[in-house]
């Protein structure tokens, strides 16, 4: 039986910034003081970076502020226990 062969398509440009921000609030550091700061790098585009504060300023666990220096705080709340 042959096997037929999968395109796997390159991460977009909007996939690489939010994992590369994953793995920042994922941190150690950043999970035990439930905050972080994010900026964007100059090779990520606006429009991705755009998308992204708008998708996390969703959470409603998630406090966002906007610094001047373009970097975001962001601070969350801890999750429920039931």
């Amino acid at each position: 039986m042959a096997r037929k062969a999968v395109a796997v398509l390159p991460p977009s440009s909007f996939e690489l910034l939010a994992r590369r921000i994953q793995r920042q609030i994922m941190s150690p550091r950043a999970q035990l003081e439930r905050q972080d700061n994010i900026h964007r790098m100059e090779d990520e585009l606006e429009e991705d970076w755009a998308l992204l504060l708008e998708q996390i300023g969703e959470e409603e666990t998630v406090t966002m502020t906007h610094r001047e220096d373009g970097s975001v705080h962001l601070a969350w709340l801890a999750p429920r226990a039931y």
